[in-house]
């Protein structure tokens, strides 16, 4: 479920009045995306059909990037998430490694929302992925809006208080906005490691 970002400016514009509609939204989808990175609240799953000898895909949910590929698996087959970084370190000749017959092992990227198999291979994939808004959404997560949304107007107002403009600055203020943000966002993060700690063992398939 999605929210217009329309519906986050009165949390904005309780703190700064004067801003522009198109500048809240620009720090709107700054404050949540730092809170969808740090949390890594946003979740969702995907399956895609994988054809191209590339064996790239697209992700195909509206107004959301890739933050991280949480866990993934190509024709019931668990695929494990790898940096390119660490695939030419550990998988040389990577990029063109291609199969006929054995299985994928590794899902990379190499681009900005897409997916590379590797080896490359086709079939059916599935993945659970972090996401994050992207630099021109217009549209966000519901839980945005359901839980946060004081939080994020706060973070969003702070900012714009921050720039050097007489009608909007405001830099002690605004200063404080941020810094009640950004200590939310170390309590949520430090929630979520903790969560993340004692959630028991999964298989690859458990997700979907």
């Amino acid at each position: 479920m999605s929210i217009e970002i329309d519906e986050l400016l009165p949390e904005v514009l309780l703190y700064a009045p004067n801003c522009a509609d198109i500048v809240a939204y620009r720090f709107i989808r700054e404050a949540a995306t730092e809170l969808c990175r740090r949390t890594r609240a946003w979740r969702e799953n995907e399956t895609m059909l994988v054809t191209t000898p590339e064996s790239q895909g697209i992700i195909t949910i509206e107004d959301a990037k890739i933050f991280e590929i949480e866990a993934a698996a190509l024709d019931e087959n668990p695929l494990v998430p790898k940096t390119p970084a660490w695939l030419d370190d550990n998988y040389p000749g990577w990029l063109d490694s291609y199969s006929d017959t054995g299985p994928a092992r590794f899902v990379t990227q190499i681009a900005p929302d897409t997916v590379t198999i590797v080896p490359k291979v086709t079939g059916t994939l599935k993945m659970r992925l972090v996401l994050e808004p992207t630099r021109t959404a217009m549209t966000l997560p519901n839980f945005v809006l359901d839980q946060y949304a004081t939080d994020v107007g706060k973070g969003a107002a702070g900012r714009i208080m921050l720039l050097p403009n007489a009608t909007v600055g405001n830099p002690e203020y605004g200063a404080q906005l941020v810094a009640e943000f950004k200590s939310l966002l170390d309590t949520l993060s430090v929630k979520a490691t903790k969560g993340q700690q004692r959630a028991p063992l999964r298989s690859s398939s458990s997700f979907f």
